[in-house]
């Protein structure tokens, strides 16, 4: 009981530790933001109330989720894995939710630190990681250069590839189609309800759908829902699209 206790404390610590840390980074980074632009940062807002939640309810979530995986871990290399994943999706989500824009700095260490962990934890896994990272940012690059061309605007940002290819290295371009579903489903749920919520009076619904909204965080929360599956064993759900493929074909 008392080991079981010691590794929830630890984690505990840890996460809380990281996740000043990383409030610290999204504080800086919106910062520097505003400055360049030379504007409040309410003007790349979408929902208001999502992007004004106080950095002590981040910093709790972030404890208790540390906690919890240091006890299923049992702090073992995967937890640092995990904790890597987790801290890196929830710092581009809170950054694209209030700007607009993916840090990039943020993904590339998360991927560094991941490449880092394969190398001397499992060598066998890095071509899969590898394969996931590819793809996932090229298909999404690929999508978003396609609607540019043929729209002559913008729908995809290039930091949104940048995205899936870090959750790809996590769940492997097996995954990436559950990522890209769930992703797709709930940002139509939620991102169409939060328009609703924010639409001006009188405004058409055609110009509505001209609204843009940050798409990272629905991907950081699938990328989240698939690698929690396949690392508890629900492989079923998390191929759900290689089988909606297979009744297409």
């Amino acid at each position: 009981m008392t080991i079981y206790f010691v590794h929830i404390a630890g984690g505990s610590l840890f996460g809380a530790l990281l996740s000043w840390i990383l409030m610290l980074w999204v504080r800086v980074f919106v910062k520097q933001v505003c400055a360049a632009a030379n504007k409040g940062f309410s003007n790349y807002s979408v929902d208001n109330k999502l992007t004004n939640i106080p950095d002590w309810v981040i910093i709790t979530v972030l404890t208790i989720v540390s906690g919890v995986l240091a006890f299923w871990r049992q702090w073992s290399p995967e937890f640092f894995s995990d904790i890597i994943l987790v801290t890196a999706l929830v710092g581009v989500a809170l950054i694209d939710r209030k700007t607009m824009l993916i840090e990039g700095r943020l993904i590339a260490l998360a991927i560094t630190l991941r490449l880092c962990w394969l190398l001397y934890f499992a060598p066998q896994d890095i071509l899969n990681s590898l394969s996931g990272l590819l793809i996932g940012a090229g298909l999404l690059f690929f999508v978003g250069f396609m609607y540019e061309t043929f729209r002559q605007r913008q729908g995809l940002g290039e930091g949104d590839a940048a995205v899936l290819g870090l959750i790809g290295m996590w769940v492997g371009w097996q995954g990436l189609g559950a990522v890209l579903l769930i992703a797709a489903v709930t940002g139509i749920i939620i991102g169409g309800i939060s328009l609703l919520k924010n639409r001006e009076q009188n405004q058409e619904f055609f110009a509505l759908l001209q609204t843009q909204i940050p798409f990272a965080p629905y991907l950081c929360l699938a990328g989240l829902t698939v690698f929690l599956l396949q690392e508890t064993g629900s492989q079923k759900f998390v191929h759900v699209f290689d089988y909606f493929l297979q009744i297409i074909n």
